[in-house]
């Protein structure tokens, strides 16, 4: 016989879990020869554990330290994490397993020195629990995670109910306009593991432009409002631009309240409202558009309902942020390296933008894409239910509880202990007593804890939640924010135009007497 021959290992192959599912599979009535080839667990070795279920304290390479069960709660609370935008690294998921091991008093071959699971038993974790993986997360603002919560969203589609109960009202009437700059940088074939990859700029410093889109419901985009940043608009500037299209220039390139009201000229001039088709125009909350008296009394006069949609809140209720512009900057980036291809040395200009964002909206403004976008924002079908639960989830982090809640709650609470209140409660009168009557699902809220049943519980009696727990901002923000914050509003309505008057009327008052 050889030397180097190594005799080949009979052991096989199995975890904890399969021969916990073998056993099930046994007291289910199951032959154990059967349950141990659908397991691959060895027959003698399944018996033992079903003569003598007794629990090893030694574990082997192949042994979890948690169970299913266990498993399945870990994951739901790092994806509950994740939800709230505050998922943890590979690091911090097994620095918690070794926590949650410990505190559970469950043996396990982790390293107490590092206090760390090791990277074996995390890659294991992740074959057990195929649904959970680790990527990169996209940056996302506190402001839009804040802003994006129930309440203000549920605002805004109350506004959008009221408005479609017009029957003259019709999807092909309900738009949507809003502004973006160009997008130019886009990726390049070079060489894999190069760390600089250089580029020619597409444009000069202040040579790109903001266009002003907007599209209905069933489809038809207005031709695109360009801005540029110069002083004096030049006929050079429209140069094979889509027909129909209109520009306008000033000092920051950036929308104003004078050029919106161009703009709306514009939107006029194509859509046409009248008292027999009005029409209902879903915009965001700059000051360009809320803070403009001369609008507002024009859409009112021209029968256009102008809805606003909350702060920071665009890239899920607003259609053209949701299907449109991602699009559309794709195809111009597309058309600007053709461009910078075909004219070695040059460099995209302001006489340029007009010519080579005429094929990208071409391709961009589709009836799909936009149907898609009112679709998925629940706006047209209208559907206020389109979010779920878990796309709040975020905002959660910094919801404050109402204080007239916690008064109620606390009402109720002493009502519970027998000391006297003043609460706004149902009463009965019995004869010389008032008698306090709570619902039953508000007394179902104050039940003991430990009413409720953990027989059928096999999950952690220490749970991830409570050595790690989902964040939660514990006393109010404070800003420093003297305006009042802005919310979605019909900026048409009598009561919003008496306002905007009232500032105006107040600032004229205010310059007269600095004057």
């Amino acid at each position: 016989m050889p030397t180097n021959y190594k005799r080949k290992s009979n052991r096989q192959s199995w975890t904890a879990q399969q021969l916990e599912q073998a056993i099930k599979a046994v007291k289910s009535e199951s032959p154990v020869k059967t349950a141990a080839r659908s397991y691959a667990i060895p027959r003698s070795t399944l018996i033992r554990h079903l003569t003598s279920p007794t629990v090893s304290t030694r574990l082997g390479p192949l042994d979890s330290v948690f169970n299913s069960q266990q498993e399945e709660e870990l994951v739901q609370h790092l994806l509950d994490l994740e939800k709230r935008f505050y998922g943890i690294t590979m690091t911090n998921v097994r620095k918690l397993a070794f926590d949650l091991a410990e505190k559970n008093g469950l043996p396990h071959p982790f390293n107490k020195s590092t206090k760390m699971a090791g990277k074996a038993w995390l890659s294991k974790f992740l074959k057990r629990n195929p649904k959970l993986s680790f990527r990169k997360p996209e940056t996302t603002s506190a402001a839009r995670a804040r802003g994006f919560n129930k309440p203000a969203v549920s605002a805004f589609y109350d506004l959008l109910e009221e408005a479609l109960k017009d029957p003259k009202l019709t999807p092909d009437r309900v738009l949507n306009a809003d502004e973006t700059s160009v997008c130019t940088k886009s990726k390049v074939a070079a060489l894999k593991g190069k760390k600089h990859v250089g580029g020619i700029t597409s444009a000069e410093r202040g040579e790109t432009a903001t266009a002003v889109m907007c599209m209905s419901a069933t489809g038809q985009h207005l031709p695109p409002f360009s801005i540029f940043l110069r002083m004096r608009l030049h006929e050079a500037l429209k140069k094979g631009a889509s027909r129909g299209s209109k520009f306008a220039c000033n000092a920051s390139g950036y929308m104003t309240v004078e050029i919106f009201n161009e703009w709306f000229d514009h939107f006029l001039e194509h859509v046409k409202p009248s008292e027999d088709s009005p029409v209902l125009l879903i915009i965001d909350g700059h000051s360009s558009h809320t803070k403009n008296l001369a609008f507002t009394e024009k859409a009112r006069a021209n029968f256009v309902k102008v809805l606003v949609l909350p702060p920071h809140t665009s890239n899920k209720l607003q259609p053209l942020d949701v299907s449109f512009m991602a699009p559309f900057k794709t195809y111009y980036a597309q058309e600007v390296e053709c461009f910078l291809q075909q004219n070695p040395g040059k460099v995209v200009s302001q006489y340029d933008v007009a010519e080579l964002m005429k094929p990208a909206f071409i391709k961009a403004a589709t009836t799909e894409i936009a149907e898609n976008g009112f679709e998925k924002t629940g706006i047209w079908p209208f559907d206020r239910n389109i979010f779920s639960d878990d796309d709040f989830s975020p905002a959660t982090v910094t919801d404050q509880p109402d204080p007239e809640i916690i008064r109620e709650e606390e009402t109720f609470r002493l009502h519970l202990e027998g000391a006297p209140s003043q609460s706004t409660v149902n009463r009965i009168s019995c004869e010389d007593k008032e008698v306090q009557v709570l619902p039953e699902d508000i007394m179902a809220d104050f039940a003991e804890p430990d009413s409720i049943s953990t027989a059928n519980n096999p999950m952690f009696e220490i749970s991830p939640s409570i050595i790690l727990p989902l964040p939660k901002m514990v006393t109010p923000r404070v800003t420093k924010r003297k305006r009042q914050a802005e919310k979605a509003a019909d900026i048409t309505s009598a009561q919003y135009a008496d306002t905007l008057k009232k500032a105006k009327a107040s600032k004229d008052i205010k310059s007269i007497k600095k004057e």
